[in-house]
């Protein structure tokens, strides 16, 4: 679904680095899906932002109140903050990533 979002975009494709790049789960159960916990997103952020300074990026923009408050917010860095495509907001993400785009296009 993220995919082909993005491959509808009009403008450059944007990286993905989420704050907790691995997969949380359920002890013993790697096939569930969890919340990552603060401590391992606090470990996360200085990589993700690390990786925005390398490749020059002034945008960003957190998907998901996990990204946006408990990560981003605590470095402070702006951040566009998108619906986390999980729990039923796939739609609102889609819309948001293109209105997003289209902002970006007028732009230029």
């Amino acid at each position: 679904m993220v995919w082909r979002t993005v491959t509808a975009l009009r403008g450059p494709l944007p990286m993905f680095w989420p704050v907790y790049p691995n997969h949380p789960h359920e002890s013993g159960r790697p096939a569930t899906n969890r919340a990552p916990r603060a401590a391992v997103i606090a470990e996360g952020t200085p990589i993700a932002l690390a990786m925005a300074a390398a490749f020059r990026i002034t945008t960003i923009v957190a998907v998901g109140r996990k990204a946006q408050g408990a990560a981003i917010a605590r470095n402070a860095v702006q951040a566009i903050p998108l619906r986390h495509r999980a729990q039923g907001g796939a739609r609102i993400f889609a819309t948001q990533l293109a209105q997003l785009d289209e902002e970006a296009q007028s732009e230029t």
